[in-house]
């Protein structure tokens, strides 16, 4: 019977010894591991609570896309004609204005015609006049490049106005061809 009993015993202390020994191991590897997935947890439904948000905002948003729109070639005299009103608004004194040929892109399903300028203006001004083109409503206008030089009077060539510039300025001006005006 003692046999048996420490037989038994000897069960006993191995179950309650594999027992220990698994608690040991969930409170050391497994606990600390389940903690940092809980707080990856919270923070990923943070981050979704955020985009959800923005999600919101901006199908809330009313954006219209028709006061820039794309011209047919006919009009695009109407088109600098506007964009010479609305640069004169600005204080911006145009020495020149060259259209160039218009590109097609193939990525681009609308064909684009580049503007040359030459334009005399003070910092303001060409600031004013670059950041309002998007207020244009008979054309739909980017800015390829711009090169900023201090103004130099035609008569003297010395002669240097500080206070005014020239700029030589590429716009895009987008076109609805003949065969997407239908």
């Amino acid at each position: 019977m003692s046999f048996e009993l420490s037989k038994k015993t000897a069960k006993m202390m191995a179950v309650g010894g594999l027992i220990l020994a698994l608690l040991l191991v969930y409170s050391i590897i497994f606990k600390p591991l389940i903690t940092k997935i809980r707080n990856a947890q919270r923070e990923c439904d943070t981050c979704e609570t955020h985009v959800t948000n923005a999600r919101d905002f901006i199908e809330s948003v009313n954006i219209t896309w028709t006061e820039s729109s794309v011209l047919t070639e006919e009009d695009v005299s109407f088109a600098i004609d506007e964009l010479t009103k609305h640069g004169k608004k600005k204080n911006i004194n145009y020495v020149s204005i060259t259209p160039k040929e218009t590109e097609q892109k193939k990525d681009m399903p609308y064909p684009i015609l580049p503007i040359e300028m030459e334009i005399e203006s003070d910092y303001r001004s060409i600031g004013e006049f670059l950041g309002s083109l998007d207020d244009l409503k008979d054309s739909l206008i980017t800015v390829r490049s711009f090169v900023i030089k201090p103004y130099v009077k035609k008569q003297s060539n010395e002669e240097v106005d500080h206070d005014m510039l020239t700029t030589n300025l590429v716009i895009n001006m987008y076109l609805l061809g003949q065969k997407y005006a239908e």
